[in-house]
Formats: C-alpha cells, sequence, structure tokens
C-alpha cells in the first residue's frame, strides 16, 4: 500500500489525521517534545520548528510517521475500515531515521551517521524477534493485534509469548527511539520528524498497557494517556542515566539480549511444534 493509497484510505476517517491521534494532539505533543529536550528560547516558549517545510524529503520525514501515527489503534479514535499491519506502520515511521543517516551519510556529519547507523542495527533486531513474539501471542501481524490482550480463556503459552514480546518491545526502545548511550542529534529540518517517530514508536509499545486499563469497555481519557505518558517518563529516567555510558557496552547488551529472544523464539517454535505432533 502506496502513501497515497494510505491518504485516500484514511481520508474517510479523516478526524485521524487532523485531530487524533494524528493533528492537533500530535502536534502538540510534538512541541512539548521539542521544548522539553532543549532549553527555552530568551523569550520563554518556543516556537514549533518549521525548518522541515524547506524541501519535499524533510516535509516527507513528517508527513510520513504523521500518517504512521494516526493509523495506529487508539481508544477514542475513529475506527478504520480495514486492518493495517505493523509492517506498514513501522515503516511509515521509519522513514525520517534513514532519511537523517542518508542525509549524514552523503552530505553532512559521517560521523554521526554512522553513530545512527549502528543505534539502528542495535535496536532493529530486538524489535524483530519482539514483534514475532507478540504475533505467536496475537495470531496475527496486525497492529490492532496490539491490544487484544490475552484473557482466562487464552492459552498459557499464547499469554506468555505476548507478554514477553510487550516487555520485548519495551526493552528494545532505547537503540530504537535514540536515547541514553544511544541518543544523537539531527539536522533542524529532520528534528520534528524524528519526534514523530519517537513518540509512534513509544505509542506502539504502550498499545498492550492501554489495552489493558481500557478492557471491559472502560473509556476514560487517562487509561489512554496513562501508559504511553508512564513509558515516556521512565524512558526519560533510562535517557538521563545513561547519556554518559559507553555505547559500545549497551550494544553488547543487546547482542546477548537478541540471542536470549532467539533462544525465546526457538523454545516457541518447538512448542508449537510438539502441540502439532501430539
Amino acid at each position: 500500500m502506496t502513501p497515497a493509497e494510505l491518504l485516500s484510505f484514511l481520508g474517510l476517517a479523516w478526524s485521524r489525521l487532523l485531530l487524533f491521534p494524528g493533528g492537533i494532539c500530535l502536534i502538540i505533543a510534538v512541541w512539548l517534545a521539542e521544548a522539553f529536550a532543549q532549553r527555552p528560547t530568551s523569550q520563554g516558549l518556543r516556537s514549533f520548528p518549521t525548518a522541515w517545510l524547506s524541501a519535499p524529503l524533510p516535509a516527507s520525514a513528517v508527513a510520513l510517521p504523521w500518517l504512521g501515527v494516526a493509523l495506529l489503534p487508539l481508544p477514542g479514535a475513529v475506527a478504520l475500515s480495514r486492518p493495517i499491519d505493523l509492517a506498514t506502520v513501522i515503516a511509515l515511521l521509519e522513514w525520517p531515521r534513514l532519511l537523517a543517516i542518508s542525509t549524514d551519510l552523503q552530505y553532512g556529519n559521517r560521523a554521526r551517521g554512522v553513530q545512527r547507523l549502528a543505534a539502528a542495527l542495535n535496536g532493529y533486531p530486538p524489535l524483530i524477534l519482539a514483534l514475532v513474539l507478540l504475533s505467536l501471542g496475537t495470531g496475527t501481524l496486525e497492529v490492532a493485534g496490539l491490544l487484544r490482550i490475552p484473557d482466562g480463556a487464552t492459552p498459557l503459552w499464547q499469554a506468555v509469548w505476548f507478554w514477553l514480546g510487550a516487555g520485548a518491545l519495551i526493552l528494545a526502545l532505547p537503540p530504537l527511539i535514540e536515547i541514553g548511550p544511544f541518543a544523537l542529534d539531527a539536522p533542524d529540518e529532520l528534528r520534528p520528524g524524528l519526534r514523530l517517530r519517537m513518540l509512534g514508536i513509544i505509542l506502539i509499545a504502550a498499545l498492550p498497557g492501554v489495552a489493558l486499563l481500557t478492557r471491559d469497555g472502560a473509556d476514560e481519557w487517562w487509561r489512554t494517556a496513562l501508559p504511553p505518558l508512564t513509558l515516556g517518563g521512565a524512558l526519560w529516567i533510562v535517557h538521563r542515566s545513561a547519556r554518559l555510558q559507553s555505547a559500545l557496552r549497551w550494544a553488547r547488551i543487546y547482542l546477548g539480549y537478541d540471542l536470549l529472544l532467539a533462544l525465546a523464539l526457538l523454545a516457541a517454535g518447538l512448542l508449537a511444534l510438539q502441540a502439532r505432533l501430539a
């Protein structure tokens, strides 16, 4: 599905792009993230960054993750007429990072481009393994599957894979969203897109928590807001406490983490095979 097709698809649910989860709510969230990450200007409040409007590529670095966030199945958002798979949403969210890597390696700060590429290589393996575990727990790769938390009727191992995948996704966030030892600056024109990407990935990781709080029809706004806000606060603490630590040391930790997740997937495969042969 191309971005144009996605926009046409979202045309029937325009409030997702203009109000929630995209639109006004997203602009406020990005502005707050930018203002929180940098010191205020001498005039007080920081204006919303507009350098991304200078060229088509920086504009696409905002438009595509904006579209990705608008597709998320958050409670309170207008329902979509067809399911969206996680690969589509993640591809939309990852465009600013890929653009930042390419820009730095070709035209800008080559060392920063290499560091950003290294962070991506540390984050993508646990992301993929975590999503596979989640798919084993939900039976689908649709993004809405993250809201289908196990209940009393769910087989034990399926529930284990789901929550293991949800936890693994959260642990994969530091290199994925470039915080702590993986924190990197970005060109002004790409910074809003990278903020959008960060918020989108945090929202994806928080979806199981949102589902847990909104089950049984509970639809108070704080039940939707609390999981991503709590996760964001925890990630900020990780960033502040680990930003001066060695990225190489963390890379070694994530290598071991990848091996553990791979072993978990191997165990899942063996259990599934045993169940079929029984």
